[in-house]
């Protein structure tokens, strides 16, 4: 995504969901431009959400977090829905 100027804006989410496997309660997952992290919802709260939120898209616009597809791990991680 671009802002007013046509630079590249970072596009940073949280998704309180129910279920994550492994026992785990956050898990972070690149989609191409955007960073998701996947958070248990019985672990954050709303106020804690939207404050990350902006903390993380703050470091995405400094370019302190970057994708690096390219490298040795090839694709990133997708969000994988079961059937």
């Amino acid at each position: 995504m671009a802002d007013n100027d046509g630079a590249a804006q970072a596009l940073v989410r949280i998704e309180l969901v129910d279920y994550l496997p492994g026992g785990r309660a956050c898990y972070p997952v690149e989609i191409e431009g955007e960073l998701v992290w996947l958070i248990l919802a019985t672990e954050m709260t709303e106020r804690l959400r939207a404050e990350m939120v902006e903390y993380l898209k703050f470091l995405a616009d400094q370019q302190f977090w970057t994708q690096n597809w390219d490298g040795p791990a090839g694709e990133p991680p997708q969000i994988r829905h079961a059937s």
